[in-house]
């Protein structure tokens, strides 16, 4: 038998393994080779494991301390008024050596395609497999793994030269003179995934909580679905169409999972009381069997809870709590309709400054017209989901008891503070995930979900109406409405013009997604991501005058944001080799 590079160094392993003494036993010499792992069962299956150690973290401190939502128009990190990360971006500070979301990222997804790489590589020889089987479920998992790194590496910084085969130390960088298009990548991944498929025993779910956090094929499904819907995409797409692609991908994806037992979260109870049942499914532990009675919903989750977000983004009436973090935006909160299905801003100019200080209301809403939205009672009567997202002055904090009271007005318990990072910078602070009873010693907030069924279908809608010309099909207006019915919102009429449901297709992947690390990478696929992110504001109560104020002028707009940088490390090395790529204006 040959295995695949027969050594890994001491040194390698610790740049290339992480803390490989918590893996392995190596020899006198500090090192282990490859026929030592692939011939001991509990060495091969350590050494997938390790393959899922370079996992993405999400949620709080996940983008240079906070949420990759204060990157966009979605949220204003409120640590940006002292000193952050997020502050530097806001000015225009992030580089090729410093692109200030995170720097380690691109490393970290790296170093997890080799580990795959060297999985796959040696798998099919490895021998003493005491459950034959596993042969199969681990190799599926690595492909999915592999697929599911070089999807996050290419969302972010582009089209990448796909690799497949562990690379030597001296590999020959000039072979890449041509970078891929991301179609050519999204056709990589999804080769991937469908050898994935073909693995009989790669279950098509988590069937036990021993496996939680474990690859299945209902993840290839929903890796197949995002990546070719970003490749039909305007910024990925060039002057091809590849929608129709997207779609068949996409319904594949939404059907197959549907007969796997997946569908929206609506349970008959809610498991939180008071909560809606939007608010309640981020606060419901994921469920790891065979056929769940509540969670049908996600498709994979992370392991444990969002790290401490009572704290970091919590109220200044939690006991515990030490800062704001997470501020959302006056420009998210207009996004939510109100209670009867209308939009509160005119869709076609929903601002008349260029500071957002004058919106520009859609006239039908307005209460003295007939309508349900009053600019002096702004919160009522709106969509559901935003008192399940977002708190706002007059939020009820404790819903078991229905009492206490958030007031966000100037000089309020939680009152709007221009420096003070324990409150709002914004008028608004985060609800999502966090329960109201999670303080000290008692976190009880919620869990991430990296992909879960109301993607998908919000995926299918998008790719559906552009592959049919921009024409608005009952299918895609069906599968809307069962999402909005979820949430408390009346169903689209099956009147709607075909420029609105381009609109609500966008809106509703706002709302229903909103902070879950979409916006950011949805407003740059779309290429709109130079008119909504220059400018943020926020609601500045006093007694019963709502002023909208301005937060933050961001200097994010050029086109070059579209991308991540690629690492400036990474570039010498091309650049070594005459070879010349960097991602436009960076």
């Amino acid at each position: 038998m040959k295995f695949k590079f027969l050594y890994i160094s001491c040194l390698c392993a610790g740049m290339l393994l992480g803390s490989c003494n918590d893996m392995y036993d190596f020899g006198k010499d500090g090192t282990l080779t490859l026929e030592d792992v692939f011939t001991d069962y509990k060495l091969t299956g350590k050494f997938l494991n390790k393959a899922y150690s370079y996992m993405p973290y999400y949620g709080a401190s996940s983008a240079g301390g906070t949420f990759l939502a204060c990157y966009t128009d979605e949220a204003q990190d409120g640590q940006a008024v002292v000193n952050s990360a997020a502050a530097g971006y806001y000015d225009g500070k992030a580089s090729s050596s410093d692109n200030i979301i995170n720097n380690s990222l691109y490393d970290q997804l790296c170093q997890g395609i080799y580990i795959c790489n060297v999985f796959l590589a040696n798998i099919d020889y490895a021998t003493n497999m005491t459950v034959e089987a596993h042969r199969s479920k681990w190799k599926g998992e690595a492909l999915l793994l592999r697929a599911y790194y070089y999807l996050q590496l290419i969302k972010r910084f582009g089209p990448v030269h796909i690799v497949k085969e562990p690379q030597p130390l001296d590999y020959d960088f000039s072979k890449n003179k041509v970078r891929p298009t991301f179609y050519e990548n999204a056709k990589e991944i999804i080769a991937d995934c469908e050898a994935a498929l073909l693995e009989p025993e790669l279950p098509m779910r988590v069937n036990s909580i021993p496996e939680k956090g474990s690859m299945s094929k209902s993840m290839a499904y929903a890796i197949m679905s995002q990546v070719m819907l970003y490749a039909a995409s305007p910024l990925w797409c060039g002057d091809n169409n590849y929608w129709d692609e997207a779609l068949l991908y996409t319904e594949r994806a939404m059907n197959e999972l549907k007969k796997a037992g997946f569908d929206l979260y609506d349970p008959t109870n809610v498991g939180v009381p008071g909560c809606t049942i939007y608010q309640d499914y981020f606060l419901l532990a994921p469920e790891y069997v065979q056929q769940p009675k509540q969670d049908v919903e996600t498709i994979y989750a992370q392991k444990g809870q969002i790290g401490d977000l009572w704290q970091n983004c919590g109220l200044p009436i939690t006991p515990g709590a030490t800062r704001a973090g997470v501020c959302p935006t006056q420009e998210l909160v207009d996004a939510y309709e109100t209670i009867d299905g209308k939009f509160v801003l005119n869709i076609d100019k929903p601002y008349l400054d260029d500071e957002h200080l004058m919106p520009n209301y859609n006239t039908e809403v307005l209460v003295e017209h007939g309508g349900l939205y009053d600019p002096e009672n702004p919160y009522a009567n709106r969509d559901p989901r935003l008192k399940s997202s977002v708190y706002y002055n007059g939020s009820i904090y404790d819903l078991k008891n229905n009492k206490d009271i958030v007031y966000t007005n100037v000089g309020g318990n939680c009152g709007i503070d221009e420096r003070n990072t324990s409150y709002t910078r914004t008028g608004y602070y985060l609800r999502k995930w966090i329960h109201y009873d999670s303080r000290k010693n008692s976190n009880k907030d919620g869990y991430w979900r990296f992909f879960r069924m109301a993607e998908i279908y919000l995926n299918y809608i998008e790719a559906n109406f552009y592959a049919n010309n921009k024409t608005v099909t009952s299918d895609a207006l069906e599968i809307m409405n069962k999402i909005r019915k979820r949430a408390g919102m009346p169903p689209v009429p099956s009147d709607v013009s075909s420029k609105e449901f381009e609109y609500r297709i966008k809106n509703e992947r706002r709302v229903e997604l909103a902070f879950e690390e979409h916006r950011y990478y949805d407003v740059r696929r779309w290429k709109i991501q130079k008119d909504v992110e220059g400018v943020v504001t926020g609601m500045k109560i006093s007694g019963n005058n709502y002023e909208r104020v301005l937060i933050q002028k961001r200097n994010v707009v050029d086109d070059k944001y579209l991308m991540w940088p690629i690492p400036r490390t990474e570039q010498i090395k091309y650049n070594l080799a005459g070879v010349y790529f960097q991602n436009p204006g960076w």
